[in-house]
């Protein structure tokens, strides 16, 4: 079994989920009392927070840097990073630690090209909606996507960083998402990408007319295949 290097804080709230998530589908497939060969790295998300307030993805870069490495000298066989929104910066952890990533766009592109769909749209952090990280990725597997007008990706934002990273889910704040989630669906969205760790808490056990990809479960099990791989 290989070691993940997990890097997590990116908020403590989902990072729980990845950590429980992990070692879940680890014991599911190996039997057992197995569990994840697992090091875990959790950053301080207020420091993160204040830097992506200031778009300073340059220092956001070396934090990322420095852990991954510092993951590698642990001996971390692969890097982890246990949110949706520092996968922008990916390709250049991944360049700098010289070890596999296990890239959350990469793992839900496949699932989604899997189950047929073709159009989907896309809830995160307004970094991962206004970005083309995402997007691009879904392309390369003939995918369209959308994502929530200007007024929805605010609110969005907004409820990620003020509430959901706090571990608060209100009755409110789910209902606002399901009205914005159903206005995606008249526009023709076959699927709709959760993209934020966060918002599979929010909408947990909830019934949609079209399906959904939870990137959190998706990046575990990628996650789990590859460290489990012979």
């Amino acid at each position: 079994m290989k070691t993940i290097g997990l890097i997590g804080g990116t908020s403590w709230v989902s990072t729980v989920d990845y950590y429980n998530l992990i070692n879940q589908l680890t014991n599911d497939q190996l039997g057992g009392v197995h569990a994840a060969r697992l090091i875990l790295y959790s950053l301080n998300f207020g420091e993160i927070k204040a830097l992506l307030d200031e778009n300073n993805w340059k220092r956001i870069t070396e934090i990322y840097i420095d852990v991954a490495n510092k993951l590698k000298v642990a001996g971390a066989d692969c890097i982890v990073l246990a949110a949706n929104t520092p996968h922008l910066i990916a390709e250049k952890i991944q360049t700098s630690a010289n070890l596999p990533l296990i890239h959350i766009a990469e793992a839900t592109a496949k699932v989604i090209s899997n189950s047929g769909v073709k159009k989907v749209a896309l809830l995160g952090t307004r970094f991962v909606m206004e970005n083309s990280f995402y997007s691009d990725t879904l392309s390369l597997h003939g995918i369209e996507t959308i994502v929530p007008d200007t007024h929805e990706r605010a609110f969005i934002h907004n409820s990620i960083f003020t509430e959901l990273t706090k571990g608060v889910f209100t009755k409110e704040t789910k209902a606002s998402y399901l009205s914005l989630i159903n206005r995606l669906i008249t526009q023709g969205a076959e699927g709709i990408v959760f993209a934020c760790t966060e918002i599979p808490i929010l909408l947990k056990d909830t019934h949609f007319s079209v399906i959904t990809f939870d990137t959190t479960l998706i990046h575990a099990q990628a996650t789990v295949a590859f460290a489990t791989a012979h």
